[in-house]
């Protein structure tokens, strides 16, 4: 008969192969074999089938060590820009690996051994990589939810890749001892983990989930109200920038059966922390009408959303004096350090309050 320990031990072992059970592929030259504190890790995603695919990830190697799982704490998912083609995800991990060794410095508990950082990397079908069963997305369409388009017949929103990083993350099996999960992003990363927390379904997970949006270039609205005229944009409210012809199949009969009311009550129960780097006074709108009926820069749209749709009990916004557009300086802010690192640490529920004040909409 197994020992308790035994067999603990081996439930953690089942469940952690779920990470290292995708397919090896070589990486092509716009990304690094290595990146310091991490390995590439290749994470086994089930599609509707049950069938395997494989999601590439910069996951957490302390000095050349996987993580004792029973000492981690918190588990940080850091969204990459839209550059995340072109090395956009090993450079998000440098900023996590940058700002958890800060955080450190304010409480030593805080290190590379009880923080899980993770840097998934959502593929574009732009780039050649070698075709096996790693997913692809159309274009940027992946911070929206879109269903991948290879491998075939996989059908894989990346919303049901978050989905299944998040329960990997909240296995008691695995990581008995995790306090809280972080969904993170910058830029177009952080326009993904927004549209997430209001759609993503509730998945009943033990550990509480924080979503961390760091200069979005846009924001989902969640009515069909605008500051701006919306006359010469026929389709600024729909699907990415509203609520209205929903395309995704994740959630979709959800999102009809409640309709903009309901997403928005779904997005307001969950735990956001806004940030902004004053000077960031730039846009990515890929052509699109939308955004601009929100605001013309990325400080102007957060200011008129966040106007429009105060922040609930529990979120923070901060707003770091002297940053720009710049992942890595976002990540190491005192907003980077308190909610990606330090907030809830012991799962005792203490977040730092808002930091800074508002600085103007525009340069």
């Amino acid at each position: 008969m197994l020992s308790t320990f035994v067999f603990f031990a081996l439930l953690r072992y089942l469940a952690s192969a779920q990470q290292y059970a995708g397919t090896v592929v070589p990486l092509p030259e716009f990304l690094p074999d290595s990146v310091t504190g991490a390995e590439t890790a290749y994470f086994n995603i089930k599609d509707a089938n049950g069938s395997n695919t494989t999601l590439v990830n910069y996951f957490s190697l302390p000095n050349g060590t996987r993580q004792d799982t029973n000492k981690v704490q918190r588990a940080v998912i850091h969204i990459h820009g839209a550059n995340g083609n072109y090395g956009g995800a090993p450079e998000y991990f440098d900023a996590l690996y940058a700002g958890v060794n800060k955080a450190s410095e304010i409480n030593p508990n805080v290190n590379q051994n009880t923080v899980a950082l993770m840097a998934p990397y959502f593929v574009s079908d732009t780039r050649n990589l070698v075709r096996s069963n790693i997913m692809f997305w159309p274009g940027t369409t992946w911070y929206t939810g879109a269903t991948s388009i290879y491998p075939p017949g996989a059908n894989i929103s990346s919303y049901d890749v978050l989905d299944q990083i998040l329960q990997y993350f909240n296995d008691i099996t695995l990581y008995p001892n995790m306090k809280q999960i972080v969904v993170s992003g910058h830029s177009m990363g952080a326009q993904m983990a927004h549209r997430y927390a209001a759609v993503g379904k509730d998945l009943g997970l033990h550990v509480p989930v924080v979503y961390w949006l760091g200069n979005p270039s846009s924001f989902l609205w969640l009515d069909a109200t605008r500051p701006f005229a919306t006359d010469t944009c026929p389709t600024y409210n729909d699907w990415g920038h509203g609520l209205d012809n929903y395309s995704n199949d994740y959630e979709k009969d959800f999102v009809d059966a409640v309709g903009a009311a309901g997403v928005r009550l779904r997005y307001q129960s969950r735990l956001i922390a806004y940030a902004r780097g004053l000077n960031d006074f730039g846009d990515y709108s890929e052509g699109e009408c939308a955004p601009y009926t929100t605001g013309g820069n990325r400080g102007e749209r957060m200011y008129n959303f966040l106007d429009a749709f105060p922040i609930d009990a529990g979120d923070t916004t901060d707003f770091m004096a002297g940053v720009g557009h710049n992942g890595l300086d976002m990540a190491t802010s005192d907003s980077g350090l308190y909610r990606l690192f330090l907030d809830n640490f012991d799962g005792d529920g203490v977040r730092h309050p808002s930091i800074g004040e508002r600085g103007p909409p525009t340069n």
